[in-house]
């Protein structure tokens, strides 16, 4: 519109009576709030609408899901098996402490797979023994059982943690001296204890020595020779 045409409009607004003006007016607002409802408002109330739907929906799912949580509440503390499941896993804390000790313990053992080399280098120093034979012998296997209250001890009531005992056993030939110089150096050492000592003198000052020393794990295997 441009300058001369918005003149000309201006005096036919100000022909017009003051009643003639108002209604004008009247319906100048009435096509400017037809246009904002139709193209602004009407599509902001049905996205609003959409979202408090949504929002009753999710309430809903949500009493629902609260509903159900509580009846399975309900449930788990009538269930007959919850004094049993506390005490299995009341048991299985004590046992893991339990394996955790042995096997700090077991920390100041020698590993089965190396006592045959560790008795292989201090047999080395004594020149004078010879070694006969040298084996392993069966892991046996060392169950320690923790018992509950008197009336309950049965299988399920006991928690047990098995170790093994892996035995290393070798036959020497050598004097006494030799023998007992070998013997104290054995007992000087830390990792392994005794298990069989067997001293028989065959030609004298020769004899025969069976010697048999053990140590633990928690893994059954025979130890490497």
């Amino acid at each position: 519109m441009n300058l001369e045409k918005w003149y000309v409009l201006k005096d036919k607004t100000a022909a017009l009576s003051l009643r003639e003006r108002v209604i004008l007016l009247l319906a100048v607002l009435a096509c400017v709030s037809f246009i904002w409802a139709q193209f602004f408002y009407l599509g902001f109330e049905k996205k609003l609408k959409q979202a408090q739907l949504e929002m009753r929906q999710q309430q809903q799912v949500s009493v629902e899901q609260s509903d159900q949580l509580s009846l399975l509440m309900t449930r788990l503390a009538h269930d007959p098996n919850a004094v049993l499941l506390k005490e299995q896993a009341s048991l299985q804390t004590k046992l893991d402490a339990l394996k955790q000790d042995i096997e700090e313990r077991l920390r100041n053992l020698i590993e089965p797979e190396l006592m045959a080399d560790v008795m292989k280098k201090v047999l080395s120093d004594y020149q004078g023994l010879r070694l006969i034979s040298a084996k392993n012998l069966p892991a046996a296997p060392l169950e320690i059982e923790s018992k509950g209250n008197a009336e309950k001890q049965d299988r399920d009531s006991k928690a047990q943690a098995v170790l093994f005992s892996h035995a290393f056993q070798m036959e020497l030939k050598g004097d006494y001296f030799q023998t007992l110089a070998f013997l104290k150096r054995l007992e000087e050492m830390k990792g392994f204890y005794w298990t069989m000592l067997h001293y028989e003198v065959e030609d004298y000052p020769q004899a025969r020595i069976m010697l048999q020393l053990s140590t633990l794990s928690l893994e059954e295997g025979w130890i490497g020779v």
